[in-house]
């Protein structure tokens, strides 16, 4: 592209909101690159005319809007503080349009493999012919393999990963029972309360809620000042507990606090259903009969659907694992700042990781630094090969020292300001 030979250029798979980030990055750095999508259009997860799309009916995100924009790219004043997925849309299609890259954007074109080709990858498309590039950016986000837990018994009832609900018209007047203590089963279980027969919520362990807004503001606002580490840390601990402690007042099935920092969900309708009795709490499924779960609890109930909200594990069906240092039974690859496989130079991820907070500018810091370090390795080579020496470092803490529930099978959580700080560090190194 602008004069580029295709062995010079570097190929973004995805145009989600990971992929327009890196584009960005590269647009503004002056990259040759294209992007390939699959689809027709941007956007990813967040087109709910895709097949693969979770968006429901209803979807809204989840940080409001001044934390969710992007870096310099405000969401429009006229906007609701937590706006919904068609909303979400156009500003992503703005942001595109803003920073240029839509003449950059390959649609309609699946890639099925990546690999190595010389100096360079080779990748293949369905129905055309393979591309050679200089190098690769794994934009296609971890959110796309359900993790889907099974249980014990033979049974005639409807199991469904969250990724598949999309309206309350797969609740009415139903019996549903919802697995998970994350997002997307408050969610669902705030439209099953109002929608199905009767909502049954499992989980092995309790939960709290954040709500929406705390003093007339988003509450999520309150979390996004800069401060020194050990500052944070006093406050996320100080604040979820004042959560905690508001959560089992109403009656909440509140996990055990002790040092493991769990994070809330977001809003206050479940609060709201909860203490109303429109969902009745059960702990982990033991097993599944007939159209009957048993807990372990010793209680039964007749169950039509079962949703599982139980999140995704991270895959890259595209490529080889060894090629991202993913090591056989790990849960995921190990990558230099969750971007650069150590002994890689030329493949690269963003997305891979897990703010606890808003991810978007996370995502284009990301793409800034894999640009700044392929502008290094153009105009400064010795510089690009001392800080290549740094990316085989052990990881850096990305937690502020927090212990995060359950970390080790969430392995890509991260404290926002931290993991910044830390890309930041490295976008200095590289000047």
């Amino acid at each position: 592209m602008n004069g580029s030979q295709p062995g010079q250029v570097y190929c973004i798979i995805g145009a989600g909101a990971a992929g327009l980030a890196a584009a960005k990055a590269f647009k503004a750095a002056g990259v040759p690159f294209e992007v390939l999508e699959s689809a027709s259009g941007i956007g990813g997860i967040w087109d709910a005319s895709r097949e693969d799309s979770p968006v429901g009916r209803n979807t809204h995100v989840i940080a409001s809007k001044t934390v969710q924009a992007y870096p310099g790219f405000p969401m429009p004043a006229s906007y609701p503080d937590y706006p919904n997925h068609a909303l979400v849309l156009d500003y992503l299609r703005a942001y595109a349009e803003d920073a240029g890259v839509m003449p950059h954007m390959r649609f309609n074109t699946a890639v099925e493999r990546v690999e190595p080709s010389g100096q360079g990858w080779r990748v293949r498309v369905r129905g055309g012919p393979d591309r050679e590039y200089a190098g690769v950016v794994l934009a296609t986000g971890h959110d796309r393999t359900p993790r889907i837990p099974t249980f014990p018994g033979r049974h005639d009832i409807q199991v469904l990963h969250s990724h598949r609900y999309k309206s309350p018209a797969q609740l009415m007047n139903k019996r549903v029972l919802v697995v998970g203590a994350g997002q997307s089963a408050a969610d669902i279980l705030c439209e099953s309360a109002m929608n199905a027969a009767k909502t049954f919520h499992s989980t092995r362990r309790g939960f709290f809620c954040m709500p929406k807004y705390l003093m007339g503001r988003p509450t999520d606002t309150m979390l996004q000042a800069q401060a020194p580490g050990f500052l944070r840390r006093l406050s996320y601990y100080l604040f979820f507990r004042f959560l905690w402690r508001r959560s089992r007042g109403l009656g909440m099935p509140v996990p055990v606090m002790k040092d493991d920092l769990v994070i809330p969900v977001l809003g206050d309708l479940l609060h709201h259903h909860y203490t109303h009795g429109d969902i009745t709490h059960k702990g982990h499924i033991a097993r599944m009969e007939g159209d009957r779960v048993y807990f372990d609890d010793g209680t039964d109930e007749q169950i039509d659907v079962v949703f599982l909200a139980t999140g995704y594990v991270p895959a890259y069906p595209v490529i080889d694992r060894k090629h991202l240092n993913w090591a056989e039974g790990e849960n995921r690859p190990s990558l230099y700042l969750h971007i650069f496989p150590p002994e890689t130079d030329n493949l690269f991820v963003v997305g891979m990781v897990r703010p606890v907070g808003s991810h978007w500018d996370v995502y284009e810091y990301q793409g800034r630094l894999i640009a700044a370090y392929l502008q290094a390795r153009a105009r400064t080579p010795e510089k690009a090969r001392r800080w290549e020496q740094l990316k085989r470092d052990p990881q850096p803490d990305f937690r502020a020292g927090i212990r995060f529930y359950n970390s080790a099978e969430y392995p890509l959580v991260v404290e926002k300001q931290e993991y910044v700080n830390h890309v930041k560090g490295h976008l200095r190194k590289l000047a």
